[in-house]
């Protein structure tokens, strides 16, 4: 390790002043012990690559195919593109490489700790000790710890829904969000503006300047995001032919790439009920298979926690913008993911998208919860 990794681990600690809306001793242990993890797992990662794992940081940090020169695009280009200039520049070893990038990891769980923070600052109620469960997930911590896209696209995603809690005030976060969604994922920045476009229509408070306003603003993105995604993937996102067409495609690479773990031909329900779940214990291999089942299990509680509160999710759903637009942003990628999913890697990798929106609701309905206990209870000593 040289200086470059040290810059990496300083630069996940530079957020620390955004990180808090009221700086107590709990909350600042939390956060250095959350630190410390997550560094550590950008270690654990870089050793399980040695070891011999493939994985896209090889392609990244070295290049193998010789893709710098063939043009820069957003996605994986520009990730390679960005990887091999800093390289070039600043010099740094793979070791360093990753503790830079576990950085916009990191600083993407200090935002949605924010956000949760301020949930409970609303509901002016304790935040209970099974929310900051979810800042500790085993693949919340390794999935974004690694050079590559996943961990810019985790913080852009926390931070967009950090920045629809206070969208007058956010505006230029949720700008900025947007921004890397383009560098990293463009359709993901596409998926965000449907899903602001969505939340905007549905608001029942809203008055209709303020709906017409966000609208134009979302579909304003909307357009220019999908002539990004049309550059990126060679794909027309306003025709049926050329997503099917786009569609298919994938499903042809992923029968070549799918190894043991694919459901290639599977249905759709079978494949979104696998990037939501699996693995699941029964098909879990090695430790690492069990850890992310034990994940696994908490999400499933997480979503039958909505589920079974269903009236507390469908008021909460109507009565918050921010809750409103995390929930549909979730759902969206969610459903999309399951589209091109081809095995249990990939759903795992690629579920840290899904994750900020679903864990700032359950923080959200686990909080509406408590205050209704808190108040019957305060009734029954009435």
């Amino acid at each position: 390790m040289t200086w470059v990794g040290i810059l990496g681990m300083l630069l996940s600690l530079a957020v620390f002043p955004f990180a808090f809306v009221r700086r107590t001793g709990g909350r600042v242990a939390i956060f250095m012990l959350a630190a410390l993890v997550h560094i550590g797992t950008a270690a654990v990662y870089y050793l399980w690559v040695k070891a011999g794992n493939t994985a896209d940081t090889i392609l990244y940090y070295y290049d193998p195919f010789k893709m710098m020169g063939t043009g820069l695009r957003p996605g994986t280009l520009f990730a390679l593109y960005m990887v091999q200039t800093l390289k070039e520049s600043i010099g740094g070893t793979y070791l360093d490489f990753f503790l830079l990038f576990q950085a916009f990891g990191f600083w993407g769980i200090a935002f949605m700790m924010r956000t949760v923070e301020e949930i409970y600052a609303e509901l002016d109620t304790v935040q209970p000790r099974l929310t900051y469960l979810v800042f500790f997930l085993p693949g919340v911590h390794f999935w974004t710890s690694a050079i590559g896209k996943d961990a810019p696209l985790f913080f852009a995603v926390s931070l967009a829904i950090w920045a629809a809690m206070r969208l007058k005030t956010r505006i230029p976060a949720f700008a900025f969000a947007l921004f890397v969604m383009v560098l990293f994922r463009p359709h993901i920045a596409l998926m965000a503006s449907v899903s602001m476009a969505l939340a905007a229509f549905f608001d029942p408070r809203a008055s209709g300047w303020v709906k017409i306003t966000l609208l134009v603003l979302a579909f304003g993105g909307m357009a220019v995001f999908a002539g990004t995604v049309q550059t990126s993937f060679a794909v027309d996102v306003t025709s049926a032919d050329s997503i099917s067409e786009f569609i298919s495609r994938n499903n042809e690479v992923s029968k070549k790439m799918g190894g043991g773990s694919a459901v290639i031909g599977a249905s759709y329900p079978v494949k979104l009920l696998s990037l939501l779940f699996r693995p699941l214990f029964l098909d879990a291999q090695g430790p690492f298979g069990l850890i992310a089942s034990f994940e696994n299990l908490f999400i499933l509680f997480m979503i039958g926690t909505m589920v079974k509160r269903f009236r507390d999710s469908l008021q909460l759903t109507r009565q918050v913008f921010f809750i409103r637009f995390a929930l549909v942003f979730s759902i969206i990628i969610t459903l999309t993911l399951a589209l091109v999913y081809y095995n249990v890697g990939l759903g795992l990798r690629q579920k840290m998208m899904i994750m900020p929106g679903l864990l700032v609701f359950f923080a959200a309905l686990w909080g509406v919860r408590q205050v209704k206990n808190q108040s019957n209870l305060a009734l029954s000593y009435a």
